[in-house]
């Protein structure tokens, strides 16, 4: 009879009780999970016929196959002998003491950390390779242009202050929580990407940090933050399996990284305060939806904080869906202003009209003068590009389309007032001109 801990997965069991005893399956997962019965909790082994499946520990043999106190069926050519590693492995897994953590080499010549007899291969390095996918692009980023803060510094330089070694000092080693308020399309998210980048930078790494973005909605659940047990279809062997797949909150805490509240004010406060302990002064969770066994009592797993785990948040205020953001969770952050700066604008736009459009749609949504839809430095840019491909007057187009249709009378009104097609034409023109004498 084995205990669930007991069984390594990737190894071969023998079947000793019910109707398909003497036959073997592989210990696919060995945390147990509860069937129908409360008191039944199974294992996900794969079938002799390749079909996944679910026993009790206690049916199968206490040692996998080939190991010493196994003996080959009747008839049946005896195992090969394990490695001196496997040996070694699953010697203190056959009493009930804990053993140690030991790396073996699993069948398929898959080296493998087994630890209490499970599988143990986290991600607890934010350089890891596992995380490549959640870095973003170095050459993106360097075409970033920077934005002048109200104290003369860069922008980079201002929120990697926050993160400092001074500031991590009186932070418990930690870097500060911080907070990008301001309107949409203002580069809050980009100005993310530039700090996973200029951080890793001045940390010595060789590759931007991981940024574990979770997106604010109305949708948001525990699941998410914190993870779950789901099914998953195996490719190498088309087998359902039941994983725990990690949330985000719970990838970013054991990792290290940027842990990304995209739109904070849009999730709901049950969920904010379940970060709570994330952000303040404790820096772990208990993690309710993953059971450890601690010496014999399940118990929900206690994850602490990575040293090198940064919460920063953004978060627009007044718009539609968005709700008021509990005051509690607020407060865990620095709060920056981070509005549309119109000198990074003229650098990118290079067209005084554009500019001058982008003022008078901001002054009528400011003044409340039936326009609520924000004109970005994103759909500013847009507009510059359509300009240049299809011509003022389709450009202006497509940028009436952008606005709902009870503010398209005032956005057609301010291209009329302003003369803004006469004056592109007139830029586009000067253009040719000077290109023209350039050749």
């Amino acid at each position: 009879m084995a205990f669930a801990r007991g069984l390594l997965p990737g190894f071969t069991y023998t079947i000793e009780s019910g109707p398909l005893a003497g036959e073997h399956v592989t210990v696919l997962d060995n945390t147990p999970f509860p069937d129908s019965h409360p008191k039944r909790r199974k294992v996900t082994v794969r079938m002799p016929d390749g079909s996944t499946g679910y026993f009790l520990p206690r049916q199968l043999s206490d040692s996998p196959v080939g190991t010493p106190g196994f003996a080959a069926p009747a008839g049946q050519p005896a195992w090969p002998a394990p490695s001196a590693a496997v040996q070694a492995a699953v010697a203190p897994l056959l009493d009930t003491t804990p053993s140690p953590t030991v790396t073996v080499e699993a069948p398929g010549g898959v080296t493998v950390t087994v630890a209490n007899g499970r599988v143990e291969n986290p991600i607890t390095d934010p350089m890891d390779k596992r995380l490549d996918h959640l870095r973003p692009s170095i050459s993106k980023v360097n075409r970033y242009i920077n934005r002048t803060m109200p104290n003369g510094m860069s922008d980079v330089d201002f929120l990697l202050t926050f993160a400092s070694d001074a500031y991590r000092a009186e932070n418990e080693g930690r870097p500060i929580n911080i907070a990008l308020k301001g309107d949409t399309q203002a580069g809050k998210t980009l100005m993310v990407e530039v700090l996973a980048v200029e951080w890793a930078k001045r940390m010595g790494l060789p590759k931007p940090m991981p940024i574990f973005t979770l997106s604010g909605s109305a949708g948001v659940t525990d699941f998410d933050l914190f993870g779950q047990m789901t099914a998953y279809n195996n490719p190498l062997t088309g087998a359902e399996e039941l994983v725990w797949l990690p949330g985000v909150v719970d990838l970013a805490a054991q990792c290290g990284g940027i842990l990304y509240l995209d739109e904070m004010n849009a999730m709901k406060g049950n969920v904010t305060s379940s970060i709570h302990p994330v952000i303040d002064h404790r820096h772990l969770f208990i993690n309710r939806n993953k059971v450890v066994d601690l010496d014999g009592q399940k118990m929900p797993e206690t994850v602490s904080v990575s040293l090198d785990t940064w919460v920063i948040a953004t978060f627009n205020e007044g718009y539609r869906d968005m709700g008021q953001l509990n005051e509690a969770f607020s407060q865990r952050f620095e709060h920056i202003i981070w509005e549309y700066d119109e000198a990074v604008e003229r650098t990118l736009v290079k067209s005084p009209t554009i500019i001058l459009l982008g003022q008078a749609l901001r002054q009528a949504r400011q003044a409340a003068m039936g326009i609520r839809t924000p004109f970005g430095t994103s759909a500013m840019q847009r507009f510059k590009r359509n300009v240049e491909t299809f011509g003022p007057e389709m450009a202006a187009g497509i940028l009436v389309g952008m606005f709902p249709a009870q503010e398209r009378g005032i956005v057609n009104d301010i291209l009329t007032d302003r003369s803004i097609i006469l004056l592109l034409q007139e830029e586009q023109k000067a253009a040719a001109e000077h290109a023209a004498a350039q050749a």
